[in-house]
């Protein structure tokens, strides 16, 4: 477990909660799945932690202000006349498997801070009818992976295996770092205490009717 996974955990790790706490899709999920979109944050320019494109400019909760960036990455067709808004001098380059490899800069979402990239892309899981097998397992984070997996999140064949396991990695910092128990210790005595001032306020009650 290398420090740089750790500090992306812990930084992302509330951002991650709260998009759960709107939308259900399951914290170690969206955890593994922006790290290995984000290369665990090394490649999050604008916030953006998952590569969603600008598309068709939907907002799926997160996206309000409409925010673009220009980013330079990689892409793969079956055909080499895809457009794009720039591709490198030399592009595309056909691959042994028969697929045209391209180096372009396309237009991607940017957000004012990681949540609304949390939120953004969870909304567009929510919203999106291909995934609404898998939202009936958002309780069983492992089982939500597969059929998100199965579903056609990515093309990888190796998917499924791939975001478990950095799910698992995720899972084993969150106990290490005690990252839930944490809230659960900030919760308890905020409850406890308002006990105590309920019951303050009862005995006072009481005592002015006496």
């Amino acid at each position: 477990m290398t420090v740089k996974k750790e500090q992306f955990v812990m930084r992302y790790y509330p951002f991650a909660k709260k998009a759960s706490e709107k939308s259900g899709v399951p914290i170690l999920f969206a955890l593994a799945q922006s790290a290995l979109e984000s290369g665990w944050g090394k490649s999050a320019k604008g916030n953006m932690m998952f590569g969603i494109k600008k598309g068709s400019g939907r907002n799926y909760g997160g996206w309000s202000q409409g925010q673009t960036q220009m980013i330079t990455t990689t892409e793969y067709s079956s055909v080499p006349t895809r457009h794009f808004p720039f591709i490198y001098p030399g592009y595309p380059i056909k691959q042994a498997n028969g697929k045209w490899k391209y180096r372009i800069k396309d237009v991607f979402r940017a957000y004012p801070n990681p949540f609304f990239s949390f939120i953004d892309w969870a909304g567009l899981l929510f919203k999106n009818r291909r995934y609404s097998y898998a939202m009936q397992f958002k309780k069983t984070p492992y089982r939500f992976a597969e059929e998100i997996a199965k579903a056609g999140y990515a093309t990888d064949p190796n998917y499924a295996s791939k975001i478990k396991r950095i799910m698992k990695e995720i899972e084993q910092i969150i106990v290490l770092k005690k990252l839930d128990k944490k809230e659960r210790s900030i919760v308890l005595p905020m409850a406890i205490m308002g006990i105590g001032v309920i019951a303050i306020l009862i005995a006072v009650v009481k005592s002015s009717t006496k």
